[in-house]
């Protein structure tokens, strides 16, 4: 039995034509539109018509303005723009990421405790789906309005499984009438990226906004074939219902793009004491540009689910989406309102790429591969085929190819507001329910391989005994078994969250209270099936060993539940100064990562130990103040929030059995507190700005099953993150800058070696020769400089040198824009 819903390929086709087609409307240029004021409405993870300056939340509204400013190079980079949130934004642009919040960190992958929304839906039920991330399944480009971020606080009971943050796309919808098209050109790398969107009123009640992107090249490390190459559509019908009580609004996107992602970029770095710093490129690898994307891996061979041979086409990750939603919102009275915001989504794809791990040729020759000893290795494709390969370091990591057959969702979210007076103020009651399934329909292909350690173009090496018997073909030394019985996996699981949540506001003059509760109840369902012996494979005259999925089938069937709450409060001294406080717990529904660990009994219910760990609690308080006012003829706001966060986790990483010990142990149950201040400024004055953002967090684990980790420090949690963008708009162009930069991390949890801090400076530059008219140059890493953001790995080569590795910032790369609005 089958257990992935809403596979029907619904017919969107004559919605998108009836988009497309409209007709255009001219409109002067959009005015600079700025830093989001603090006065617009807040609509993510709360009630009622609050501004950012009248809500008891830490919230963060960014313009296309300001994200342009800052030249974001993918999804996770956009979201360093956002305080409190440490994204690891060097996985590249096809997603992957790691996205932690206010000290709290990413012990799997993905974003346990963040959630990515579009027009106030998620993205994915979870985070965190093993090779399905939320960042794989969102793009940013011009038809977003604004990005709307909330960490803590009302995350907790506005959305499901987001206790940490809510991150919501907004879309524009054609108030404005008009729109732009735009080309955009990399000058030191391959890419070529075609922008528009066009938006207006059809007629009084009824208008429209479409747009999107079309882009194609080699990614940022500029490879030699177009690892690159896809499109987005978005589209949004909005019909108002008579005399202005409410709308009725039809959305549709499409996206079908294959970017790269990266993984490890190893550089060597000199250690003093517990410090490793001073990155330098390896003699035949350089982190800012390398990536095993290669000319002589554009494909690999794995084995089916049903053992036999075929071949998988190297794409990054590669989402296919096409979902349709509709919003309803309608004022029954003066007092009551409904609103109803649906989207079905059939989301498919398949993440296919080469890992990277830095091993040494020396450690390969001498080894035992599949019962032989290894006595040479050769380049098995490439210019050198054939010959003897003398490289010092070998990449021995696997090439990966997972198909995500059904990743689709339908998605519902209904309430209803009621505003009244009481006790001399205003009160404001909402209650609703939101629905989610989640399809996590996926097969596994994880093959051991060898290629040569280069950052243009590797090629493939082949290992072979004393005889001369070749050991590998075209690299690789098995298929489904580079991590065990894990990765020759499938899994065919449904999981269903509702959750009813009521929420109360009371505001009386500058008094403002809240409370809102959630009660989620999640079911998971389906099968899941991890790996056995397989036939022996013959490939080019080679027999090589497999992995396929069998044995026993795991079944998964229960149900569990949690609740959540919010209190806050806020007092507005004035127009221009208000103070708040909060206090908060949420939860979050460990999912897929459980499957194939021991959780479940026989029938599909969890079992004791499943029981205790289904779930993971997040308990948050805050206290801020919010500023704003004149200095001389500028303009400025301020938002500073004191945090505490306390999380005791319980998780499970199958990666972790092949790390060196002591941190190979993949059973993951730790205790974490975090404390630290989100400051985040901003100042006008004429045609300047200045947005500054600083991040200070204090985290420990405070306890643990692995008692030498008890208060230390997360790994990879920097204590101090901070961007700074000036910028100047002089009428006939404008230019600016930005400085974004973190203090050192430990490498793990287990606090051995800091790795050194980094920044990283980023411009652009624009002129407006003729109205509507503007031309750019945007350059990212402007000083190309080597650095990372996260924990990683080391491997010493001696007391003072050693190998780093994790994914790296990229290096310099610039591009030429051309944009007309009309």
């Amino acid at each position: 039995m089958s257990y992935s819903r809403y596979r029907t390929r619904a017919s969107i086709l004559a919605l998108g034509l009836a988009l497309v087609s409209a007709p255009a409307f001219a409109q002067d240029a959009d005015p600079a539109a700025g830093e989001a004021s603090s006065d617009d409405i807040v609509v993510t993870a709360t009630t009622g018509d609050k501004t950012a300056l009248r809500s008891s939340i830490s919230v963060s509204q960014i313009d296309q303005e300001a994200i342009a400013a800052f030249t974001p190079r993918s999804e996770a980079e956009l979201l360093r723009m956002i305080p409190g949130i440490n994204p690891q934004d060097t996985a590249g642009p096809g997603g992957n990421a790691n996205i932690g919040v206010r000290g709290i960190p990413v012990s799997t992958g993905g974003s346990e405790y963040v959630a990515l929304q579009e027009d106030g839906l998620p993205v994915t039920l979870f985070g965190d789906i093993q090779f399905g991330n939320n960042d794989y399944w969102s793009r940013f480009d011009s038809t977003i309005d604004r990005v709307e971020a909330v960490r803590g606080g009302s995350a907790s009971t506005f959305a499901s499984q987001a206790p940490g943050a809510v991150i919501n796309y907004i879309s524009r919808t054609g108030e404005e009438d008009g729109g732009e098209i735009g080309i955009t050109k990399g000058l030191d790398f391959r890419e070529t990226r075609f922008d528009f969107r066009l938006g207006g009123h059809l007629n009084d009640t009824l208008r429209f906004h479409v747009g999107g992107y079309a882009r194609e090249g080699g990614g940022p490390t500029n490879e030699d074939f177009n690892i690159l190459s896809g499109y987005q559509i978005r589209a949004n019908l909005t019909q108002e219902i008579a005399e202005g009580r409410g709308y009725i609004r039809l959305l549709f996107r499409r996206l079908d793009e294959r970017a790269p992602t990266f993984t490890t970029m190893p550089s060597l770095v000199t250690i003093s004491g517990n410090k490793v710093g001073n990155f330098q490129p390896l003699p035949t690898f350089d982190a800012r540009e390398g990536s095993n994307y290669s000319i002589y891996n554009r494909e690999f061979q794995y084995v089916t689910n049903s053992g036999q041979l075929a071949t998988a086409a190297v794409e990054g990750i590669h989402p296919t989406i096409t979902s349709l939603g509709a919003q309803f919102h309608y004022e029954l009275s003066d007092n009551i309102t409904v609103d109803n915001n649906f989207r079905y989504s059939d989301m498919s794809g398949n993440f296919t790429t080469q890992f990277l791990n830095v091993a040494t040729s020396a450690s390969v020759i001498g080894s035992v591969v599949n019962g032989e000893t290894v006595a040479a290795i050769r380049y098995a494709n490439g210019p050198q085929a054939g010959q003897l390969y003398t490289g010092t370091y070998v990449n021995n990591n696997p090439n990966i190819n997972t198909i995500m057959r059904d990743m689709g969702s339908l998605a519902n979210n209904l309430t209803l507001t009621g505003e009244f007076e009481a006790g001399g103020g205003d009160v404001t009651v909402q209650a609703g329910w939101f629905h989610m399934r989640q399809n996590i329909s996926q097969e596994w292909h994880v093959n051991r391989q060898f290629n040569e350690l280069s950052d243009k173009n590797p090629a493939q090496l082949d290992l072979f005994n004393a005889a001369g018997t070749r050991l590998t073909s075209a690299g690789q030394a098995g298929f489904n078994d580079n991590w065990g019985s894990c990765c020759a996996r499938d899994v065919d699981l449904v999981y269903t969250n509702d959750a009813p949540f009521l929420s109360l506001n009371y505001q009386s003059g500058g008094l403002d209270l809240d409370a809102s509760i959630r009660r989620d109840t999640v079911r998971g369902e389906g099968t899941a099936q991890g790996g056995v012996a397989g036939p022996n494979i013959t490939t080019n005259g080679v027999s090589l060993p497999s992995l396929v999925p069998g044995g026993t089938v795991e079944v998964i069937n229960y149900k569990d539940s949690y609740t959540s709450w919010s209190f806050g409060a806020l007092y507005a001294l004035n127009d221009d100064l208000s103070v708040f406080a909060r206090a908060s717990r949420g939860g979050r529904f460990n999912a897929d990562r459980r499957t194939l660990g021991g959780n479940f009994n026989a029938d599909g219910s969890l079992n004791q130990t499943g029981a205790a760990t289904s779930i993971n609690y997040l308990n948050q308080q805050e206290l801020g103040v919010k500023a704003r006012g004149d200095i001389g003829s500028g303009r400025y706001s301020v938002e500073a929030t004191l945090f505490r966060s306390t999380l005791t986790e319980n998780n499970y990483d199958f990666t972790r059995i092949n790390n060196p010990p002591p941190n190979n142990d993949p059973n993951i149950s730790n205790s974490y507190r975090s404390m630290g201040l989100e400051l985040s400024t901003r100042w006008t004055f004429g045609g300047f700005r200045l947005a500054a953002d600083v991040t200070y967090t204090s985290s420990k684990i405070t306890d643990s099953i692995t008692p030498a980790l008890v208060d230390n420090r997360p790994g990879g949690i920097p204590k101090l993150t901070y961007l700074v963008s000036p910028s100047y708009d002089f009428g006939m162009g404008a230019i600016g800058f930005s400085l974004s930069g973190q203090s050192s991390v430990p490498i793990d949890n287990f606090n051995t070696f800091d790795v050194a801090g980094s920044k990283f400076v980023s411009g652009f530059i624009s002129f407006r020769p003729l109205e509507n008219l503007e031309l750019g140059i945007n350059v990212n890493n402007l000083f190309n400089e080597l650095g990372y953001r996260s924990g990683g790995s080391l491997t010493q080569l001696s007391a003072t040198s050693g190998i780093y590795s994790n994914s790296a910032v990229t290096g310099r790369t610039m591009t030429a824009s051309v944009r007309y609005s009309f």
